[in-house]
């Protein structure tokens, strides 16, 4: 899962700030709203990406969610649990996926994900 040109943690940290820090903005910074389709809209959540990394270290990897919180930095199991129950289904089967998306999500984003 791991990949040294990819920064995780950057992204959601991108992904945490556009969500809490600035609400009143979305975080598509170059789309107009009337564009904005539901996949972007999960898209900027940091729980969507969250969940989509626990479903997959869950039912793939047999992981709990305090392993899903101590994989993924999180503080919290609660965050895990959170975030899979606001998104209960997996939109991608492998953890790959996952990472590639999220990364290709935030290079859109000014995310800075290599080296």
């Amino acid at each position: 899962m791991t990949n040294q040109n990819f920064d995780l943690q950057a992204a959601l940290e991108k992904l945490h700030e556009e969500d809490w820090l600035h609400p009143d903005q979305t975080a598509l910074q170059n789309m107009p709203m009337e564009q904005e389709t539901e996949i972007d809209k999960k898209y900027q959540q940091k729980s969507y990406w969250i969940a989509q990394f626990s479903h997959l270290l869950m039912d793939q990897y047999q992981q709990s969610s305090h392993a899903c919180a101590r994989i993924l930095h999180q503080t919290s199991h609660k965050n895990i649990t959170r975030a899979v129950a606001r998104y209960p289904e997996s939109d991608f089967a492998t953890l790959k996926d996952v990472q590639k998306s999220l990364a290709a999500y935030a290079r859109q984003q000014g995310v800075k994900t290599d080296g």
